[in-house]
């Protein structure tokens, strides 16, 4: 069964490293003028978000995809106008958020009626909807400024994407690191909430994220910022992406499920894959924040 799973992992990062690689690099789609022009990846992002957003509504035994779906087109729009509207973001940013709130906790009362404490349910509803949400915000954010700035390289002309990339990879190693090293070596089991996570599998997956995160802020971060950052950064990174994975297998337990849906074969749901993305996205956010108000 191991040896199954980790075949399983190793070929989801065949496919997905060259995905990535894809969405970060493809041209502009234009769409009609009366909407925007928007980034594939943004778009993919979002995607990914809303996704996650209907699997945790499932977990929680919501089974109206109407209302769960109503809410990600709201959630959809709104952050389109957050993401590209340049002025006056506070504003948009509190208006949108109050609507936010209101239709999701409406769209669940009026759905789950019938549903014995529903006001828990709800909290779990409302609690998990926004910290997608959050995440998703953040990870659009790794589009703009300040990470953009971060990896700039006169040297070699590179675009911020490139930063992208180098986290993105940081975070699927450590996972794989963290899996395989275990597997193979592991024997101090240190959390009975996933009982296949090890001490040793642990160290691995830290010292992966820091060795990529280091090697790529070496060779392709703006030569203004100092190199031990990207280990500062990889520390980051492999520390947030292994408490995500852990709070996801909580989740799940509480939830009793094995995976958050099947969408993905072999591999359980988006929640399932992406979980570590997601605990580390706002860390990548505020890191940049961070670096770019005491080091630039």
């Amino acid at each position: 069964m191991r040896l199954s799973n980790l075949g399983k992992r190793l070929l989801f990062v065949l496919w997905s490293v060259p995905l990535g690689w894809w969405l970060i690099n493809s041209t502009l789609t234009v769409l009609p003028k009366s909407v925007a022009i928007v980034y594939p990846a943004q778009v993919a992002i979002i995607a990914i978000i809303l996704i996650a957003c209907f699997e945790y509504t499932r977990m929680l035994g919501i089974f109206y995809p109407r209302n769960a779906f109503w809410l990600g087109y709201i959630w959809l729009g709104a952050y389109f106008v957050l993401y590209f509207d340049r002025e006056n973001i506070i504003p948009s940013d509190l208006s949108i958020y109050t609507l936010l709130m209101l239709v999701a906790l409406e769209a669940f009362i009026w759905g789950k009626r019938n549903q014995r404490k529903r006001w828990v349910r709800a909290s779990l509803f409302f609690s998990g909807i926004a910290f997608l949400s959050i995440a998703g915000t953040s990870l659009l954010s790794l589009y703009r400024e300040p990470f953009q700035s971060l990896f700039i390289h006169p040297d070699h002309q590179m675009l911020s994407q490139v930063g992208i990339v180098i986290v993105i990879a940081a975070i699927f190693m450590c996972d794989s690191a963290a899996y395989i090293f275990g597997s193979l070596f592991g024997k101090t089991h240190f959390s009975s909430i996933s009982p296949n996570k090890t001490v040793e599998g642990s160290v691995a997956g830290l010292t992966a994220s820091v060795l990529v995160s280091g090697i790529g802020w070496w060779y392709l971060a703006n030569p203004s910022y100092p190199p031990w950052l990207g280990i500062v950064l990889g520390v980051f990174i492999g520390v947030f992406a292994q408490v995500g994975d852990l709070l996801v297998s909580l989740m799940k337990r509480y939830f009793r499920v094995k995976d958050a849906s099947d969408i993905i074969p072999g591999h359980g749901g988006i929640l399932d894959r992406f979980d570590s993305v997601f605990f580390t996205a706002p860390v990548l956010s505020l890191f940049a924040y961070l670096v770019s108000r005491f080091f630039g």
